[in-house]
């Protein structure tokens, strides 16, 4: 028994050692067709209208990170291209791209910030709008007047781990840093605005919230009439068009506001910390 356990052990010892050099990752990649739509070279963002992903996306429109600098001056508005999409739990970005069809050079390259207008003013109160939260009440922002805050726009079905569910992460991370500070207590509130109201009705709203762990005493998750939430993403530059399936290719947008409910902050994009935002709500309250 003895000679055969001596025996066994190291056999037993190389497969797990084998079995660990073969753990899976979280990484995982899709192949990518589409057309080039929008360069961004100073985000690092290419916007690409894109084929179904099979298993993964229906046929849209969006912007991709692209960590290889090279690949954004390889590229042209109007190009037909095939490349490699990689998604892990916390980002995604274009791993390769290959141009199959050249198309014409663009005059200048526009960025979002220079496409998009922003209608709200910093400085200046949002109008009144009326939206619903996931408990089905109705909520207006100037209700809460006297206390800093903050809001985000995210529809629950965003597949991308950098898009919307990086957003709802982030305010998960802006909630518990202003919680574990009892000097804030009373004097913050956070909001998720929806864009996907058709889908996102208050159980579903309820569901995603819990799902981050949403403390619904501080964090609302709210939508509107189509209406109601035009004016909010218009007034923000959110862009937003429907794809396939029902997803929804869009940009992103947080703020901050003041106490009297007037604008203080707008971030475009993902690339903040909620760090920043913690930072600004206390600069508010604090004032």
């Amino acid at each position: 028994m003895i000679r055969l356990i001596s025996v066994m052990l190291p056999i037993l010892l190389l497969l797990s050692c084998s079995r660990q050099e073969h753990k899976p990752t979280d990484l995982v990649t899709f192949p990518l067709k589409g057309e080039i739509v929008g360069i961004d070279t100073i985000k690092h963002r290419l916007m690409i209208s894109h084929e179904e992903i099979p298993n993964y996306m229906d046929a849209m429109t969006m912007p991709f990170k692209v960590k290889n600098l090279d690949l954004l001056t390889s590229v042209h508005i109007g190009d037909t291209i095939e490349g490699v999409l990689a998604v892990s739990r916390t980002e995604s970005w274009l791993e390769t791209l290959t141009v199959t069809g050249k198309g014409e050079a663009p005059s200048a390259q526009l960025t979002e910030g220079t496409i998009l207008a922003r209608m709200f003013k910093e400085g200046e109160p949002l109008p009144v709008l009326e939206l619903t939260n996931q408990d089905g009440k109705k909520v207006y922002l100037n209700n809460f007047k006297g206390k800093a805050l903050a809001l985000t726009f995210i529809y629950t079905r965003c597949p991308l781990p950098d898009f919307c569910i990086l957003m709802s992460n982030h305010f998960a991370k802006i909630q518990k840093a202003l919680r574990n500070d009892k000097s804030l207590d009373g004097k913050w509130h956070l909001f998720s605005v929806s864009f996907d109201p058709k889908f996102d009705t208050p159980k579903v709203l309820k569901e995603y919230g819990r799902s981050y762990k949403a403390d619904f005493a501080t964090w609302d998750f709210v939508t509107g009439d189509q209406a109601t939430i035009m004016k909010l993403t218009d007034g923000f530059g959110l862009s937003l068009s429907d794809d396939e399936g029902g997803l929804i290719a869009h940009n992103l947008r947080t703020a901050v506001l003041d106490k009297e409910g007037n604008l203080v902050k707008v971030i475009n994009g993902n690339e903040w910390k909620p760090e920043e935002v913690v930072e600004a709500m206390k600069n508010v309250i604090h004032e």
